[in-house]
């Protein structure tokens, strides 16, 4: 078993919940459409299968001053909408 990473830049539509403030949870909306809940359903989906995430993030607008970013391990969220 070895280490791996995996990392995506994408630009697209707006998910979920943007109405959560900074150090609420984040969760799943069941939109089978929501990026947001894609990217926290293949954590979750690689925890299943036997992997150890150790760390994942969702940054919505990197590097610009309202960046806002999701942990998608513990599903806390840094910042607010």
């Amino acid at each position: 078993m070895g280490r791996f990473r995996i990392e995506i830049t994408a630009i697209g539509g707006h998910g979920c919940q943007r109405e959560l403030t900074g150090g609420a949870t984040v969760g799943d909306c069941g939109s089978p459409t929501c990026p947001d809940c894609q990217a926290r359903r293949l954590v979750v989906s690689l925890n299943k299968t036997g992997n150890s995430v150790e760390k994942a993030t969702l940054t919505h607008w990197p590097g610009e001053p309202e960046e806002v970013v999701d942990d998608l391990v513990s599903g806390i969220r840094k910042g607010s909408f």
